[in-house]
């Protein structure tokens, strides 16, 4: 009974829901034909609408105009500045092109300083912070500092990067190369164009006396020297020109030069290699002769103790008879006056058949204690020549390290000769500080040379400078044109910004130059520095545009620098890098959908079992770019 009034309790159950679900069809039906009837437009309408949509479908799509790059002359030089939140870009004919940044913020600022451009990439994900996105890379240092593409509020808001404006830095990015200069100070003056002694030029060619312009007047001069040197030597005079004009380097006496010096290089490893293989020889018998000395001072010391034995033997039988002969003797002196005639000659025969023992004895114990000395001495002897052998594998053996070594720095010496080399084309970095005294030229991110330099009054630091090598004065290729731009640490508090909301949106934007570095305060700088000749003649070598020095009080910047892949980076006053390791990502947990599902009416058994979804907790993405 219980079970059939439940049954139509569920029938009663199910046919309200039917009933209901029916009257809400019914409702939403009429509902949606009364909103469609009103918002039905009128025929005109719809084929005024109708014929808009075809003529647009006949027009053709408007291509979407690709950003052109920035136009520039010669190697770039980039400045900074923090307090005008800004960067003016200069080449060889001046100014370029300036655009707003946004530095580091407070606890993060960007360390002033003078560093280049080590690494490229258009899209890069920091791994400093959480997977920042820094479109438009370009890297400063090797510990997070960089130029890149971000949000410019109009005020200091990286953590440290330089952010340019995203279309800028797109199309900025194609315009810079590698190894070229970046100054960032809270206020930058602009290059000048300026010339020096010290400033260095390129070494002459002689190709170039043999291009069509100058080839006439090469065979002509010639001809005339010929003719002197003939009609002089008629004369019996000698010479004049040949003591007034000695030969100078050119490049093509500088490549032979390094040609004769890697052929040295690689005779070196040739020798290097001779060398071990003729210590391998010696410690082949260096070996043998070990093995020989060890058998004969084995033997020998087999001999010496056989005839040490035999010597100690004979010594023993020769003792005992001596001490046979004193017994009898003793008998005989007590007991002589006592003892009866036949047992005293007997005692005297003993004593004389004694007596006739103890000298072949005596003999015999004496010959084997020489015999047991001459052995002894030889196996002395054994054993030296024993150690003398094992001195003497020892010192093979430490021959072919020592040769192997030698090898092996003279194949490293060839190797960063070649690398050296494989950099020529590229442009030279120098820099020199008043604090070491040192000038230190890179050339490709690798080392070169680092010479002492000479500076007058030391202890007076030198103002920090920038010389840029923009362009050759001419066609010769010898001369270059340079440019000072001077760089300091020392702010005029003076800023060029506020908080992003003072100046009104679409408002003209007035932007005033920096101001020209001081011509005469950068020949004072270098009138007070002297270069080693090994140093001048170096660079004359691979003098070419784009190449810099860098004068400063500032010693290069040794936590950035001992990376490998880097240029000279001059910190005023040095940063040690605040971020050592990434920050660690934050972990992601299983939350479960919590709504209770969508089902109106009918309401399907899996419906609660919807799947967990993810998100991130422990913070946030950052958005420091």
């Amino acid at each position: 009974m219980l079970y059939s009034s439940s049954n139509r309790t569920g029938a009663k159950v199910m046919f309200s829901r039917f009933a209901c679900a029916m009257l809400a069809v019914a409702l939403f039906t009429d509902l949606a034909v009364v909103s469609a009837q009103a918002q039905a437009p009128s025929r005109s309408t719809y084929e005024k609408n109708s014929y808009r949509s075809s003529e647009k479908s006949r027009q053709k799509p408007r291509p979407v105009e690709q950003a052109k790059p920035l136009q520039a002359d010669g190697p770039l030089l980039m400045l900074v500045s923090l307090n005008q939140q800004r960067m003016y870009v200069y080449d060889s004919n001046g100014f370029v092109v300036q655009t707003r940044v946004s530095s580091g913020r407070t606890g993060h600022e960007t360390p002033v300083g003078i560093y280049s451009i080590i690494e490229k990439k258009v899209d890069h994900t920091s791994n400093i912070y959480l997977d920042a996105k820094m479109p438009h890379m370009q890297r400063l240092t090797m510990t997070g500092i960089a130029l890149h593409g971000g949000v410019i509020p109009g005020y200091p808001a990286s953590g440290g990067c330089v952010r340019l404006p995203f279309e800028f830095a797109r199309r900025f990015f194609g315009m810079t190369d590698i190894s070229q200069r970046v100054v960032i100070a809270p206020d930058v003056q602009s290059p000048i164009e300026f010339t020096h002694p010290l400033l260095f030029s390129a070494l002459p060619s002689v190709a170039e006396d043999m291009l069509p312009g100058k080839r006439a007047e090469t065979t002509g001069d010639k001809a005339i020297k010929i003719g002197v040197d003939v009609a002089e030597s008629l004369l019996g005079v000698s010479s004049a020109h040949a003591a007034t004009e000695p030969q100078g380097r050119t490049l093509e006496g500088a490549a032979e030069a390094r040609r004769a010096e890697r052929q040295r290089l690689v005779d070196a490893i040739g020798a290097a290699s001779d060398r071990r293989t003729a210590a391998s020889e010696s410690d082949k018998a260096a070996i043998k002769g070990l093995a020989d000395a060890r058998n004969a001072a084995k033997a020998a010391r087999g001999e010496a103790g056989k005839l040490s034995r035999a010597a100690e033997k004979a010594a023993y039988a020769q003792k005992s008879q001596e001490r046979a002969l004193k017994s009898i003797q003793t008998r005989i002196e007590k007991s002589s006056s006592k003892m009866r005639a036949d047992k005293l000659a007997e005692l005297q025969a003993q004593e004389a058949a004694t007596k006739e023992k103890i000298a072949p004895l005596t003999a015999d114990a004496a010959s084997a204690a020489d015999a047991a000395k001459a052995a002894g001495e030889a196996a002395k002897a054994a054993e030296a020549a024993l150690d003398e052998a094992q001195a003497k594998v020892k010192a093979a053996k430490a021959e072919i390290k020592d040769a192997a070594s030698a090898e092996a720095a003279a194949k490293t010496a060839v190797a960063k000769f070649d690398r050296v080399e494989s950099n020529r084309e590229l442009p030279v970095s120098m820099f020199i500080s008043s604090k070491t005294g040192m000038i230190h030229i890179r050339q490709g991110f690798e080392k070169v040379l680092d010479l002492q330099a000479e500076i007058v009054n030391p202890d007076v630091p030198l103002d920090t400078f920038v010389f840029t090598a923009v362009a050759w004065k001419d066609d010769t290729k010898t001369d270059l044109k340079w440019t000072a731009t001077e760089v300091s640490e020392h702010s005029s508090g003076i800023l060029g910004y506020g908080n992003g909301s003072e100046r009104k949106k679409g408002a003209p934007e007035e932007v005033k130059l920096p101001s020209q570095t001081d011509a005469q305060r950068a020949a004072q700088t270098l009138d007070r520095i002297k270069i080693p000749k090994e140093a001048s003649d170096w660079i004359s070598e691979v003098m070419k545009p784009g190449s810099t020095l860098i004068v400063s009080s500032y010693d290069m910047a040794r936590s950035e620098t001992r990376y490998a892949g880097t240029d000279f980076v001059v910190q005023m006053p040095e940063v040690v890098a605040k971020i050592s390791k990434p920050t660690p990502r934050p972990k992601t947990e299983l939350v479960e959908d919590e709504g209770g599902g969508g089902c109106f009416f009918f309401c399907s058994s899996y419906s609660s079992n919807s799947p967990a979804k993810k998100r991130r907790v422990g913070g946030g993405k950052s958005n420091v770019w």
